[in-house]
């Protein structure tokens, strides 16, 4: 009897410890995640002050201001984002005409975040959103060994996007959201002329999918954003593939060690 019941006891400390630890390592991780993104915040605000220039101080405010505002509802990093946020601006500095596009929305804090800036924009820009809202389909062999344990990640919520971008005020007539998976739903899609493309769409055959579909829709000077190029292997094999296919010549910024963009040359031949 004593025997069963220290043996009993010790199961039941054995399942405390083991649920303590648990948490705890979650705890840690929140805590490594949190202070990765309030230190990239600040960086985001260093590289957009300049001292020469004192409307800075409030243009940078602005923007990791609007950074902030979205952080629940997307996966992307501060880099990242303030990257979309200059690119939104720049197709606008540069007059190019067209709607923003984004394969691969989550919850819509990244597409929010095009959507404050282009509803602003005197060119009149919609927003596409592409997206199944039921998560990442299976990668295959060419998105690698990793992909293989991370295919129940990204399962967006069609609700939380509405309610993202009802709090930036974006009208609800200038946004455009396709709920399915790409194979399905991009055949009807048609956009005349897309400015900005962002492919947030992580395995190889979903990329290739989008570089597909809407590289010729994207107009001369416009920007391409890769958002996972240096983190999945699929993601990268389908850009190379893709622009080795089409001999662009073309440089890939780096934004940081997964973020990547390129701007569509202006020669009618690329």
């Amino acid at each position: 009897m004593f025997v069963l019941r220290y043996s009993q006891l010790r199961r039941s400390g054995l399942m405390w410890w083991s649920k303590a630890r648990y948490r705890v390592s979650l705890l840690a991780a929140a805590c490594a995640w949190y202070s990765l993104y309030y230190r990239q915040l600040l960086g985001v605000y260093l590289r957009n002050l300049r001292l020469s220039r004192p409307g800075s101080l409030l243009g940078s405010l602005r923007i990791i201001r609007l950074i902030h505002r979205v952080r629940g509802y997307t996966a992307v990093l501060p880099p990242r984002l303030a990257a979309l946020h200059r690119l939104s601006r720049e197709i606008d500095i540069r007059s190019v005409p067209g709607d923003v596009v984004e394969c691969g929305v989550y919850n819509g804090g990244s597409a929010a975040l095009m959507a404050a800036i282009c509803t602003q924009s005197p060119l009149k820009r919609n927003i596409w959103l592409f997206d199944s809202f039921e998560g990442l389909p299976n990668p295959t062999g060419r998105d690698g060994d990793k992909a293989q344990t991370c295919a129940w990640w990204c399962h967006g919520d069609l609700s939380k996007v509405r309610t993202i971008f009802q709090s930036l005020c974006v009208p609800e007539s200038r946004v455009c959201i396709v709920k399915g998976w790409f194979q399905d739903t991009f055949p009807s899609a048609q956009i005349q002329d897309i400015a900005l493309l962002h492919i947030d769409a992580d395995w190889y055959e979903s990329v290739k999918l989008c570089l597909e579909k809407f590289y010729d829709s994207v107009q001369p000077g416009g920007f391409i954003v890769i958002d996972d190029y240096g983190h999945w292997e699929g993601c990268r094999r389908a850009t190379d593939e893709f622009l080795k296919e089409r001999s662009l010549d073309v440089r890939l910024v780096r934004v940081d060690y997964t973020g990547r963009y390129f701007q569509k040359p202006l020669s009618p031949l690329t």
